[in-house]
């Protein structure tokens, strides 16, 4: 899955607190570590401009903007994957916080625990310790090719190879709230609410830094391409809009749960669960 990249504005995707020292300083250090530990959104090391109040960068690959306003001390991203509306973040000192902990936290060279090289168009992640926010801005996207939102890296050695942990993750789906709009049928609300519930994946060799993990998610897709020749009638466009949490703890063995689908994320092999509750390898 590629990013849509159109030359529009963005606001970061970070947050926390720090004592805030001369601002100039600061956002050219904000930028920087920003390109350090979100290589995918910021892939090059490019000139400050400046037009008051903003100080900013502009990255071609991505087509996206990445500013600080001088007035407000705010931080903001415009363009590529992040649609066409103006995110505010947080202020400079929270936002480099973060920065700063992800650097020092597991060296420079430590990557973000989701894939973000497959990162669905209109989705923004961000995180924060051990828990990874997913959200799509309050925008509805397009049904992404997989309903895993979070491909999840796997440790790696000196030399880059991926590294057997021998650590099994499963992870189960809380919804809180869900919604379906532009279609209305008796007790399919519930019937797709209990789907995604039930959806719950394993992870083979998964990395350390992933046990316990928490992944919030505030998600809303546009389901009509999906449900078009399906025999519903449709009048308009159908959404639906979920607030859930997915909660990942170590298990002894996949094999032995009841996820829907094993992944081992070093060798890339999938299983699926069948209706008899065995697996079946599908690749």
């Amino acid at each position: 899955m590629k990013l849509a990249y159109t030359p529009l504005a963005i606001a970061l995707l970070f947050s926390m607190q720090t004592a805030q020292a001369d601002l100039v300083s600061d956002s050219e250090l904000l930028m920087d570590n920003a390109q350090k530990v979100y290589a995918t959104f910021f892939p090059s090391n490019e000139p400050t401009q400046v037009s008051p109040p903003w100080r900013y960068r502009f990255y071609p690959a991505t087509a996206t903007y990445l500013g600080i306003n001088q007035d407000d001390s705010g931080v903001y991203l415009l363009g590529g994957a992040f649609g066409d509306s103006p995110l505010y973040v947080n202020k400079v000192d929270a936002v480099l916080t973060m920065l700063n902990g992800q650097l020092s936290g597991a060296g420079e060279s430590k990557s973000a625990i989701c894939n973000t090289s497959s990162l669905p168009d209109g989705f923004v992640y961000t995180y924060s310790g051990n828990t990874v926010n997913i959200t799509t801005n309050g925008q509805c996207v397009k049904v992404p090719d997989s309903s895993n939102f979070c491909d999840v890296n796997p440790e790696t050695n000196a030399s880059g190879a991926p590294v057997e942990t021998n650590i099994h993750v499963l992870t189960a789906t809380n919804i809180q709230n869900f919604e379906l709009q532009g279609i209305s049928f008796p007790g399919v609300d519930d019937r797709l609410k209990q789907q995604m519930a039930n959806n719950k994946t394993c992870i083979i060799h998964a990395p350390t830094e992933f046990l316990n993990y928490t992944v919030n998610m505030d998600i809303c897709l546009d389901i009509t391409d999906t449900l078009s020749g399906s025999g519903i009638p449709l009048s308009g466009p159908v959404t639906t809009h979920f607030i859930g949490s997915s909660v990942s703890t170590q298990v002894d063995d996949c094999f032995a749960t009841d996820a829907s689908s094993i992944t081992n994320i070093v060798t890339q092999e999938v299983w699926i669960r069948e209706a008899t509750g065995e697996f079946t390898k599908i690749n």
